[in-house]
């Protein structure tokens, strides 16, 4: 398989994830405007509630599907109907869980009783959402790409349409999550039917020993997707049960991720992953580290003037979102832009590529009690900042230090050598610089509406940052920027052309 298949296929994966951070922001803008926000923390604790859930309850699978697939020639389908009733069999559990008096427990968790009954209301929602999260793996499998970002892009869009019209029309959580419930309910069973119409028409009795099989080979997968997620999410949990609701719907409002940020990094997985294996299978740590260090260069260059513009123009940016009503979410928001320099990158590619994945596991078990028992801490004394300020400290401290020794080792270099950090120290400097007329026009007072101003800012920090690249004579960027000017062009040209002959 060549490098741009594998890269066609990992963005087919990515572009849903990436979609659904677009998709978040969007549907977060309504029901900033709509709800109160007492209101917009139930439905946001209720999702956060179910997206902890999902990866536990997906037991691995839909990663170890990639495992059995691509080898099997006679029990293809039987394969995948395996995976389907153990689904299954996770969503009835999560069922039983909240009939049992699961949803009370995570109400009072998270210090929140109206949440009660919206959890109930998703029971539907993983009986379905489950056996199609195989969809995924099943048509990369099957090189079925197009389809899958057709769905993919189809779904997201459906969800947020769907999500967007209960808030506008009843403005109540309770049907914004009817309403996520019953549009995705729809879209699973429709992927689930595109999933079974990509497999052969073998063997599809489902087989205990397979399931055992699997079971065993996804079981250290799921163990660290669910800390990965528990994580990812754990400020928000933090937060959420040891604030008011009020507290928490301005924190989550603040504590948001750029979709660029997943994109980016995602594609750059998919572009390296095969030359870091290929160098890994000779032992080539110093090879693997150079093509580590360019890619790493290259992702700095967006999201290290993309941070300081976002840190400049917090306040408009978080206004054009949310509204006024959450004028305190900005600085939340600037805080979380922090967290940006240490995940230009995805250091798991190299660690995976070299086959380190307890190094991976036991940095992700560590990062996740540090950053749980800072954040609590800080939570208690100075409030729902200190859950943002407890994961930056974890990231840096343990997490990207313990990554930063990890590879170092591997690549026989200094730790400091991991990543370009003059290059990510020369971008730093000239967004910052870039940020100065930017700064001037926030600072200066002047009424107008927040999307205005952003786009004002916006104009400004571009074309001071260009003209800085030229006059500093940042040769890299320049040749990124020339690259990025001529490939506009020509689509832009090609655009005209199919125009003109309509």
């Amino acid at each position: 398989m060549t490098t741009t298949s594998r890269a066609k296929k990992i963005f087919a994966l990515s572009l849903g994830q990436g979609l659904t951070g677009v998709v978040n922001l969007v549907s977060g803008m309504v029901m900033a405007r709509v709800l109160s926000q007492a209101e917009l923390a139930t439905y946001r604790q209720t999702m956060l509630a179910y997206q902890i859930a999902i990866p536990l309850l997906s037991l691995g699978l839909t990663h170890g599907i990639y495992y059995f697939l691509p080898t099997e020639k006679t029990r293809v389908r039987g394969i995948v109907m395996d995976a389907l009733f153990m689904m299954v069999a996770m969503g009835l559990l999560y069922a039983v869980f909240i009939a049992l008096g699961g949803n009370h427990l995570l109400a009072k968790r998270f210090s929140n009783p109206t949440i009660v009954n919206t959890l109930a209301y998703l029971v539907p929602l993983p009986l379905v959402m489950l056996p199609a999260g195989l969809l995924s793996s099943v048509l990369v499998v099957q090189d079925q790409v197009n389809k899958l970002a057709i769905y993919n892009v189809s779904t997201n869009m459906v969800l947020v349409l769907g999500v967007i019209a209960a808030c506008l029309y009843w403005q109540t959580p309770e049907a914004m999550v009817i309403a996520k419930v019953g549009t995705g309910v729809v879209m699973g069973l429709l992927g689930i039917r595109l999933m079974l119409k990509a497999l052969p028409k073998d063997d599809w009795r489902p087989h205990w020993r397979n399931m055992k099989k699997m079971l065993s080979y996804s079981i250290p997968l799921v163990t660290a997707s669910v800390l990965g997620t528990i994580s990812f999410q754990l400020d928000k949990i933090i937060v959420s049960s040891m604030c008011t609701p009020e507290e928490f719907a301005i924190y989550s409002n603040g504590a948001i991720e750029i979709p660029s940020i997943g994109i980016l990094t995602g594609l750059i997985m998919a572009v390296i992953l095969p030359d870091l294996r290929r160098l890994a299978s000779v032992n080539d740590g110093r090879g693997a580290l150079v093509l580590f260090r360019q890619f790493a260069g290259r992702s700095a260059m967006v999201m290290m003037p993309v941070m300081m513009f976002l840190l400049a123009s917090a306040k408009p940016f978080i206004l054009t979102l949310f509204s006024f009503k959450y004028i305190n979410s900005v600085l939340p928001f600037q805080i979380y832009l922090l967290t940006i320099p240490m995940r230009i990158v995805t250091f798991d590619t190299f660690l995976m590529a070299f086959g380190k994945t307890r190094t991976i596991l036991n940095r992700s078990a560590v990062g996740l009690v540090a950053n749980a028992v800072m954040s609590i801490l800080f939570v208690h004394s100075m409030g729902y900042l200190g859950a943002i300020i407890g994961t930056i400290l974890s990231l840096c401290f343990v997490e990207t230090l313990w990554n930063f020794i990890s590879i170092s080792r591997i690549a026989n270099c200094s730790w400091w050598n991991v990543l370009p950090l003059k290059i990510i120290a020369q971008l730093t400097g000239l967004a910052v610089l870039a940020c100065l007329p930017v700064g001037m026009m926030v600072a200066s007072g002047l009424e107008m509406a927040p999307f205005t101003l952003l786009l004002i800012n916006g104009i400004l920090f571009v074309l001071t940052f260009i003209s800085l690249v030229w006059i500093f004579r940042f040769e890299i960027m320049k040749h990124e920027i020339v690259w990025l000017w001529a490939k506009g062009s020509n689509w832009i040209k090609l655009i005209l052309r199919r125009n003109l002959t309509i």
